[in-house]
């Protein structure tokens, strides 16, 4: 038994040695073995040795997995070099790998650091932007967000208005000249303000029909605020159109398609025939990588003369070389670099094909033409892979799964989309409200707050420029002794008024950032602040949970857009009681 197995160690060693040095796969083996004797600095050179370029797509996703294990494997260990070795050779491989830097970011917190990376923060960030699955759950994320913070925001600003002015509104609609409760003015209240409820079945309106139905009410500062909140919500919804056209076309056969061709899915040639040129070469590259280049190359040239690309030359390049037609890989590289002369892969394997036809003037000749062949003539050159051009599936969804961007079409899909949201309507509808209920009822609008007291007072009671209820008036502008203990306590009632009232604004400033500022004659800047605040929070929060769903991990840089908030969050409610007489 002792002598099969060291003849069997003795057969896997021995066809390890035999592996290439060139060869990915073999490499791999070798780590194997290495790793097995505990040998792990040949585990490393082997590891070095690997070289993705010269490996298919799907191949060096198999290979991939495996580092990963062997990554996943020394770090359980507490291997922290080596785990971070197998994960530095995978990590730059594709966007795809973005999560790994959260295990590089958790090996770091291990050893004690403190503070990330922020070079892997950013970098990992770049990689989610360049990798069109998780690009678009981040779009999507925060155009979403974007959209519903608005709208938050303008409820709770309708709501601050609605406590500040029903009152008044009531004062002025339901009550009779004799100070009696008008039954039919009742009905019409209620009746304005609750027929959403059976007619549309949503609070989406609510911000709209209280805005405009108290509109008379409002102060010019609030005035300009409101305007300035609709027309935000009205820029929000576009973004937010422009998301669900996205979202509608993500969905689509077609896309669907163009992404499973993307993915290496091999149609049929009575389907492949349908696509269009673009999509044809991501199908030949599929069956490329499939290592069916006999079909790739008759769908590459089925596009015709017309339709020229590089990674249509470099591929059809590649399958004639592969094939031992040298001149005819020639004038594909040739092509290929006449549209992108600073392509490496490209320079590569023209170089290659140069050298391979032993012609040195041909080369000499070429060079003056791309200078860029010079610096492989000699070097160790092996065929190159050729790689997908990043970024198709983003052209395709925003050419609406064409191959050129139809500005029209674009903008057609964008507000068949916004005007299904039904944000304009009820814009119209704020403006009906505000000029129509006036007129119907002229005594909208006569009332008013006592400024010192906020004792309701109808406006022609005032006097003159002073709004001043008649006790206010004989307390604080006529200048009797005899007044003077009545000011003092009525005053004194006013400040534990006030200071009440202050309180409740703090304590719900712990929800509502900056609430402070909406009292203060500064509510464009609340409403500019906490809209910021909810999006940049919800942002992170529904973004974490959409990508722990979908990827069981999320990128690093949204758990510091919700630091992000919270200290925004907490500089807003510090500047919003800045020079108040009660804070600080």
């Amino acid at each position: 038994m002792k002598k099969k197995s060291v003849f069997f160690f003795l057969f896997l060693f021995c066809s390890i040695l035999m592996v290439s040095k060139s060869n990915p796969w073999g490499n791999l083996k070798k780590i194997y073995f290495h790793d097995s004797a505990k040998k792990y600095s040949k585990v490393l050179s082997e590891l070095k040795a690997i070289n993705f370029e010269e490996i298919s797509r799907n191949e060096q996703k198999k290979i991939a997995r495996h580092l990963i294990k062997f990554g996943d494997y020394y770090f359980s260990k507490k291997e922290t070099n080596l785990a971070k070795a197998f994960y530095n050779k995978v990590v730059n491989l594709s966007p795809e790998y973005w999560y790994i830097y959260n295990k590089l970011e958790k090996m770091n917190r291990e050893k004690g650091e403190i503070f990330p990376d922020f070079k892997n923060v950013f970098t990992q960030l770049g990689m989610t932007l360049k990798d069109f699955k998780s690009s678009f759950l981040i779009f999507n994320t925060f155009f979403n967000n974007l959209f519903f913070s608005g709208i938050l925001v303008f409820f709770i600003f309708s709501i601050a208005l609605f406590i500040r002015y029903f009152r008044l509104a009531g004062y002025d609609l339901l009550f009779n000249e004799k100070g009696g409760l008008s039954i039919p003015l009742t009905a019409f209240v209620i009746l304005v303000l609750i027929w959403p409820i059976f007619v549309l079945s949503g609070w989406f309106i609510y911000p709209f029909l209280i805005s405009g139905f108290l509109w008379v009410y409002l102060s010019n500062t609030e005035k300009k605020a409101l305007l300035f909140i609709l027309i935000l919500i009205s820029v929000m919804s576009l973004f937010y159109s422009l998301n669900l056209s996205f979202e509608r076309k993500i969905n689509s056969k077609d896309f669907r398609t163009t992404q499973n061709i993307n993915n290496g899915k091999l149609y049929d040639k009575d389907d492949y025939d349908r696509f269009d040129d673009e999509i044809k070469v991501l199908q030949a590259f599929s069956y490329y990588e499939k290592k069916q280049p006999d079909t790739a190359l008759d769908i590459l040239l089925s596009t015709g003369e017309s339709y020229r690309s590089v990674l249509k030359y470099n591929l059809m390049g590649n399958i004639y070389f592969r094939s031992g037609d040298i001149p005819a890989s020639i004038r594909n590289y040739k092509e290929s670099l006449n549209l992108d002369d600073k392509n490496d892969t490209t320079l590569n394997n023209f170089t290659l094909a140069l050298l391979r036809e032993r012609n040195s003037k041909a080369f000499d000749l070429w060079s003056k033409r791309y200078p860029g062949l010079k610096k492989y003539k000699n070097a160790e050159l092996e065929l190159k892979e050729v790689n997908k051009v990043p970024g198709v599936l983003w052209k395709r969804l925003f050419n609406i799964s064409g191959q050129k961007f139809n500005f029209p079409i674009f903008l057609k899909n964008v507000f068949s989309e916004f005007f299904k949201i039904p944000v304009i309507y009820y814009i119209l509808l704020f403006i009906a409200y505000a000029m129509l209920i006036q007129k119907m009822y002229p005594n909208l609008g006569d009332s008013t707050y006592c400024s010192k007291c906020s004792k309701t007072i109808k406006k022609t009671l005032i006097h003159r420029s002073y709004k001043l209820c008649e006790e206010c008036h004989q307390l604080f502008l006529i200048k009797d002794v005899i007044f003077l203990e009545a000011k003092v306590l009525k005053e004194k009632e006013l400040n534990r008024r006030f200071k009440k009232k202050y309180m409740i604004i703090l304590l719900l400033s712990i929800l509502i950032p900056g609430l402070n500022l909406n009292y203060r004659n500064k509510k464009w800047l609340f409403v500019l602040l906490t809209t910021i605040i909810y999006l940049l929070l919800g942002f992170s929060i529904i973004g974490i949970i959409t990508f722990n769903k979908i990827f069981s991990t999320s990128p690093i840089f949204f758990n510091f857009v919700g630091v992000a908030a919270v200290i925004l969050f907490f500089l807003v409610n510090l500047f919003s009681v800045l020079g108040e007489e009660n804070g600080i």
